[in-house]
């Protein structure tokens, strides 16, 4: 029997900071779902401008968020690993 692959839906974002907070939250997803570990975001013509949004959901989603930035290269943006919640990680201490 074929495997079934089934691929994320397309969608269009209409302008650059749509389209690179779309990236970010399909990034928190499959870190999430378990299908990557981290995952670096590079080129998004937007990436300064939504990573402010992008960590607030990546850390209320549990998962480590990162803005790279090197003079040489554009700026990237990395999702993951997923991190402990501090809610328990205090009471884990408190044991």
């Amino acid at each position: 029997m074929d495997r079934i692959i089934t691929r994320l839906p397309t969608v269009a974002a209409r302008d650059q900071l749509d389209r690179a907070l779309l990236e970010i939250d399909i990034a928190i997803a499959l870190v999430l779902a378990g299908v990557a570990v981290t995952i670096t975001l590079s080129c998004l013509d937007e990436a300064e401008a939504a990573a402010f949004i992008g960590a607030a959901w990546a850390q209320s989603a549990g998962v480590a968020f990162r803005l790279l930035r090197d003079p040489a290269l554009p700026v990237s943006l990395v999702v993951g690993p997923r991190v402990p919640s501090l809610r328990l990680a205090a009471v884990e201490m408190e044991s």
